[in-house]
């Protein structure tokens, strides 16, 4: 997370342009940005309007990225575009984008000379020996696309010598045993292409000395005991460090082990080794009390299946994991003849009764996490309405249907009080992993009751988890492993101000505010978590940033406006304090010695008041989360913004309100009681809106204005035209974009980029009926939109995508189903490009073509027999689903083109695609609008522009 950074004037654009050549997409384009823009990445070409690109723009921009040639219109095309464009080829790719008349020898050579694979895209009949020549020299593997005519014994020798491993090319009748060994000689890991007749013992260990890599290649009879284990003791010399191994030395140790025989694998010491390699992996060690077995689970990452092994004797399990009992549950065992003093227990959860028998117990950490504050808790609030075992709730009133929805929910939890719940549970005493397992498993419940989680959503946490530090670290260290932690916004509770200033105890800290504050910030860091106090988190063009105390003091109201308006999520956090409460305040001692007077307590709070007046000043109507430890009224006077959210805590009396002045979530304060804790969650929108502030009606806006709009929306376009009007109409949340032609005054319907021609040239005829139409078309749709997200549904079911354009559910990049909008029918494709399509059966077939690994799960869901998995059974045909009410045979021509502009329509309000027959059709009053849902249009049908 970083913070926010404003820039405005020429040099702030011409620095960020130099930084990234993409940002000349948000901003004017001058000729001086857009030379400067390709010079950074020739890429940037595409998001340069046609009408601004020159030859000479073209050129730089291929002179930086030959891959930018795609960009190059064809009127622009010239002979040293193309040249140039080969020459600084990064991919091995940009000949496919010379236009044929461009194409020459001398262009061949070039490009083989820069990337000798590009030999593949040159037409066999053209290939010379020259090009072949001169690609291998570049690249030996070229060899694999040189024509039979060409391929002697020269050529090969050539292509060795460049590159071992095209050895994999070299015809077998040319496979020498002095070619052989002059492969290996230049590239360890030929030794795979050598046939086994000239797989000598000393060629074998000639590649392994110069890459490990090649033990995968070596004959089998090479994998000796004594081999094995020198081998992979060496591995763990040269990996001392794990974090330099990379997941390609992974993957080669893992198939290196596969190979080797089944009595080595079973040998303890190489078992040992392959645990320190990672080869293994000790998921689970514990004591089963019904058994009296003690059992350990390992996940062997060369095999499907883990192991799970089971000893009668702690002394051989002890020996099996190698003395490490980390996280071994053992809670359940006596060890009534065993000496725990023999063995290294630390890690290990035993109970302290066990222990102390054995005078093993070490009360350190439970005398200074608990006891100490056992006998005087203090300054406890009503347990009234405390809630003992919280779930998820979702509020009824955040429950919309969206298509494609791209809403996040919101989690929140306050008032854990982790001491109370381990005082409760050890009364007298506890060891250090009893606390840490206490609160791993209390965390692991609390995200459990999440089971709808997404990886957009967010967790909120309001203060209050712990008022000992080293808890309150353990609690989200635990946390952090079971939730996107940058996804995790935490604000500080009174009682996280206790453990630093405890009054005279034996570890009094004696810290301020301020070091507090920033004690926690530290650790919050560490964990990637985000912490907000008096700061505002937003989300820039999807990434999170903080904006602090400092910069919201000095932000212009317009600009903090711009910036909320195009965040898709906005959280303004902090403990918010209590100097306007009169009956709970610091002289109660709820800050303990941090905060002992009513004047520092309102000076805090006056702190945190300042600020949020600021936003709320700026932008009032966009929807902002309040977080907040304490309540509103205890840190503002004012009534509540009722576009607002608020969530706290603190009182630790549970209500929710829901209301046309305020929105309040307050009602998951976990409390004192009870050893659980659970989440509740509202859902928000992501959907920004740039326009936000506009009023209804129809407003001439910039480039750069519509550019935004789509932009902090996700929806990626390229929009040329630099001449002429943009007409942004907007009604009851609707809006249309219409683009006049500067010369010829002609409207046209814009569709992203895209201009679409309209029958009438009357902006006041399409304002007045632009929520008719839209309620239309949702209606007409509306069967056809509940069939696809069904679908859509059903697919991430069984961890597919589900993600849907136009007529089209992805289950992932390349495997797809498409809903006929005509007859409802389903089909199941695989397809590499727009041309390259292959339909199945139905989805079983295809999964278990392509998919074997969702085939697997979908199978267990159609043998569950849930409701979604049944949607996809066999030949399954929506026709019980009315897909519509009347589908014009224009609206539907290039079905999943339509289906996707219209699409915009049900996902964030635009209109984008504009057909009269629909309200036509309704107008003959075949069908009704609901009143409710519709404007009927009262202006009269102008006359045919000719």
């Amino acid at each position: 997370m970083s913070n926010l950074v404003v820039r405005n004037n020429e040099e702030d654009i011409l620095s960020e342009i130099r930084k990234d050549g993409f940002y000349i997409e948000r901003v004017e384009k001058t000729p001086e940005r857009c030379i400067l823009a390709v010079q950074q990445t020739g890429f940037a070409l595409r998001a340069i309007p046609k009408t601004e690109r020159t030859p000479e723009l073209c050129l730089e921009a291929v002179k930086q990225t030959g891959g930018a040639i795609r960009y190059v219109s064809q009127d622009l095309m010239n002979k040293e575009i193309c040249m140039e464009a080969v020459k600084n080829d990064g991919d091995g790719i940009t000949i496919v984008f010379v236009p044929k008349e461009f194409r020459s020898s001398e262009l061949y050579l070039e490009a083989v000379r820069k990337n000798g694979l590009t030999l593949r895209f040159i037409p066999e009949k053209e290939r010379s020996e020259e090009h072949c020549t001169t690609a291998i020299l570049q690249n030996g593997s070229a060899l694999k696309y040189v024509p039979h005519t060409f391929v002697s014994k020269e050529i090969c020798e050539k292509a060795v010598e460049q590159n071992g491993l095209a050895l994999e090319f070299v015809p077998g009748n040319r496979r020498s045993k002095k070619l052989c060994a002059q492969a290996v000689d230049n590239n360890a890991l030929a030794l795979n292409f050598i046939p086994e007749r000239f797989k000598s013992k000393e060629l074998c260990e000639l590649a392994v000395y110069s890459n490990w890599q090649s033990y995968l290649y070596i004959q089998e009879s090479m994998y000796s005991p004594q081999a094995c284990l020198f081998f992979l003791d060496s591995l763990n010399h040269k990996f001392v460090d794990r974090a330099d191994m990379s997941s390609s030395d992974r993957s080669y140790i893992r198939a290196i082990v596969r190979r080797f025989p089944e009595e080595i694998n079973s040998d303890p010491q190489i078992i040992k080794l392959e645990r320190q390699l990672g080869v293994r992996t000790l998921k689970l060690k514990f004591y089963e009390k019904e058994s009296g077995k003690f059992i350990v689970k390992e996940q062997i990452h060369y095999r499907e299946e883990s192991e799970t092994v089971e000893f009668d004797s702690f002394a051989d399990f002890y020996d099996y994991v190698d003395g490490d009992l980390e996280n071994a549950n053992l809670c359940d065992c006596d060890f009534l003849n065993v000496n725990l003093s023999d063995f290294n227990i630390e890690g290990a959860l035993i109970r302290n009764d066990v222990l102390l028998a054995q005078q093993l117990y070490d009360d350190s950490f439970y005398h200074a996490a608990v006891r100490e504050y056992g006998e005087d808790f203090g300054l406890m609030l009503s347990a009234e309405n405390e809630v003992v075992e919280a779930c998820v709730v979702l509020h009824d009133s955040d429950i919309d249907f969206t298509f494609n929805d791209n809403k996040r929910k919101i989690y929140y939890v306050s008032d854990i009080h982790i001491n109370h719940k381990l005082i409760k549970r050890f009364p007298e005493r506890a060891t250090k992993q009893e606390i840490l397992w206490f609160i791993r498993d209390l965390v692991r419940h609390m995200v459990d009751t999440a089971t709808q989680k997404s990886s957009a959503d967010y967790l909120l946490i309001a203060g209050d988890v712990s008022f000992n530090y080293e808890n309150s670290v353990i609690f989200y260290e635990e946390l952090a492993k079971l939730w996107n932690p940058s996804h995790i916004v935490v604000i500080l509770g009174n009682h996280e101000l206790w453990d630093f200033n405890r009054n005279g105890k034996p570890y009094d800290y004696s810290k301020g505010l301020d070091d507090i504050v920033n004690k926690y910030r530290e650790l919050f860091s560490t964990l990637n978590i985000c912490f907000l106090h008096n700061e505002l988190l937003i989300l820039k063009d999807g990434q999170q940033v903080v904006i602090k105390e400092e910069e919201l003091l000095t932000l212009p109201a317009e600009t903090l406006k711009e910036i909320c308006l195009k965040s898709s999520l906005n959280i303004f956090g902090g403990l918010g304090f209590s100097g306007y409460s009169s009956s709970f305040n610091a002289t109660k001692g709820i800050y303990r010695n941090t905060i002992t007077s009513l004047a520092e307590d309102i000076e805090q709070t006056k702190h945190f008041e300042n600020i949020y007046t600021i936003i709320n000043n700026a932008i009032s109507i966009k929807p902002i989360i309040v977080l907040t430890h304490t309540p509103k009224d205890n840190w503002n006077r004012e009534g509540y913004n009722s576009q607002w959210i608020y969530v706290n805590g603190h009182t630790h009396r549970n209500e929710y309100c829901c209301s046309e002045d305020r929105t309040v979530y307050s009602d998951n304060q976990i409390g004192y009681q009870g050893l659980k804790a659970g989440l509740k969650h509202f859902t928000l929108s992501g959907k920004c809106d740039v326009f936000l502030y506009y009023p209804d009606g129809i407003h001439t806006i910039t480039r750069e204005q519509y550019i935004d709009f789509n932009r902090v929306l996700g929806i990626n376009m390229t929009f040329n035209r630099t001449s002429g009007n943009i007409h942004m109409l907007k009604r009851s949340g609707i809006y249309c974009f219409i683009y006049e032609n500067g010369k010829k005054r002609k409207l046209s319907l814009l569709s992203g980029g895209a201009p679409k021609s309209l029958e009438y040239n009357d902006l006041e005829y399409y304002f007045e009926r632009m929520t008719y139409y839209s309620d239309a078309v949702k209606l007409i749709f509306a069967d056809y939109y509940k069939a696809l997200n069904s679908i859509s549904n059903s697919i991430k079911a069984f961890g597919g995508s589900g993600n849907i354009h136009g007529c089209i559910v992805d289950i992932d990049f390349f495997n797809h189903v498409y809903l006929n909008p005509g007859d409802g029918t389903l089909t199941p494709y695989y397809a590499e490009s727009m041309i390259d399509k292959y339909e199945f059966k139905n989805i079983k077939a295809l999964l278990k073509a392509k998919r074997p690994d969702l085939h697997r799960k979908y199978e267990k869901l159609l043998k569950a027999g849930t409701e979604t998995a049944l949607q996809l059974r066999e030949n399954l045909n929506v026709k019980s689903i009315e897909i519509s009410q009347y589908v014009p045979e224009t609206l539907m021509y290039g079905p999943s083109k339509i289906m996707r502009s219209l699409q915009y329509l049900m996902d964030v309000n635009v209109i984008r695609h504009w057909n009269d027959e629909v309200i036509g059709f309704f107008e003959k009053g075949d069908h009704e609008l609901e009143k409710s849902s519709a404007s009927i249009p009262y202006v009269a049908l102008p006359e045919h522009n000719n």
